[in-house]
């Protein structure tokens, strides 16, 4: 797994993410899961996410597992706001999309593997066509 459960503690306190999820890890898991899938969104057309989500232990992206955490601790929060400052929360959130977003338009290139095409070539994103037809008469 990508982000393990404990692993959260350097984004949420563990105290409240238990009261959260009434100290069930199923519930931890399943927004860990979902945040897992939001980052992959928004990098999958540039980048081999699955290379990037399977690398374990000091082999992952510091940064990637960062945002991670906060999506994830977002998920989590959003049931209840035990003792969290849920705007510091927010923030943060917004701040990992905004991020994956520029990302996703290519205007900030991290150092991660790019996806590739079936033949193992780099695969690359391309647009083509022309303006409409310009209609004129004199």
């Amino acid at each position: 797994m990508f982000l393990e459960v404990n692993e959260l503690k350097s984004a949420i306190y563990q105290y409240q993410s238990s009261e959260i999820s009434e100290n069930d890890n199923d519930i931890i898991l399943w927004n860990i899961d979902a945040a897992v899938s939001e980052v992959k969104s928004y990098l999958r057309t540039r980048y081999d996410v699955e290379q990037i989500f399977n690398a374990t232990e000091s082999n992952r992206n510091a940064l990637i597992l960062e945002l991670t955490k906060n999506i994830a601790v977002w998920y989590i929060i959003r049931p209840s706001n035990v003792d969290i400052i849920y705007e510091q929360a927010e923030k943060r959130y917004e701040s990992a999309i905004d991020w994956l977003t520029k990302v996703a338009n290519g205007d900030i290139a991290p150092d991660l593997p790019p996806a590739t095409d079936e033949f193992g070539d780099i695969a690359t994103k391309f647009r083509f066509g022309s303006h409409a037809k310009f209609d004129s008469s004199f």
